[in-house]
């Protein structure tokens, strides 16, 4: 084996091992909470629990509630975000509003990508929902991290498409999008399902695609 080979495989075994201790710090924080409640442990029992430090802990959470929530807080996969952002350059083709006609399959694309990097399974979903039972208050945190994610997203259309940062349309966009993803996510995590999420969140960006270009709405007051 290569030099170079050596030491991808060496990164390689990191990342798991790094994703692996995060993983396990978020499973405890959650466990805990369920059982004794937000107040009920510390910090440093939870690092005795998993075998860290508390340096370590504070390596990948600033607080508890953080552990909690987990890889909700997460920034965009560089790699798939700079294909979303070549997505919108000058020759492509634009609609009615000036956006690119590949927007919402891009950010579906994108989207599919964090998914896919974040690894948020059924189980990893009930063990959060058993955490938030006990700690109705970390609903909020959830919440803002979703109102956060919408801005982050708005503001990352905004860039693709040579928009202001605060633009309406841009703003609009990920409003829509993240309603579609959050009922595609509510069906994925159902008992019953067995359909892959991208093919969820696809579904219902047709359905938000055909009603747009079906509905020909005017308002009194705008042009």
């Amino acid at each position: 084996m290569t030099d170079s080979a050596n030491s991808c495989r060496a990164k390689g075994l990191r990342a798991r091992k790094r994703e692996a201790t995060r993983s396990a710090i978020t499973a405890a924080a959650r466990l805990f909470t369920a059982q004794k409640g937000l107040n009920g442990f510390t910090i440093e029992q939870l690092c005795e629990e998993v075998g860290v430090s508390r340096r370590t802990f504070f390596n990948y959470f600033p607080s508890k509630e953080d552990a909690i929530i987990g890889h909700l807080l997460d920034e965009f996969p560089a790699d798939a975000t700079a294909d979303f952002l070549a997505g919108g350059g000058p020759d492509v083709d634009r609609g009615p509003l000036g956006l690119s006609v590949t927007l919402l399959a891009d950010l579906h694309t994108l989207t599919c990508a964090m998914v896919e990097e974040l690894n948020f399974t059924r189980e990893h979903f009930h063990e959060l929902l058993a955490a938030m039972k006990k700690e109705p208050a970390l609903m909020m945190k959830v919440m803002g991290s979703a109102h956060t994610r919408e801005l982050e997203f708005s503001e990352l259309i905004a860039l693709r498409e040579a928009l202001p940062p605060d633009d309406p349309v841009a703003g609009m966009a990920a409003a829509l999008f993240g309603m579609c993803s959050q009922r595609a996510s509510k069906v994925f995590f159902s008992e019953e399902n067995t359909a892959p999420y991208g093919d969820l969140l696809a579904a219902n960006l047709l359905s938000a695609q055909k009603l747009f270009n079906f509905s020909h709405l005017t308002f009194e007051g705008t042009p």
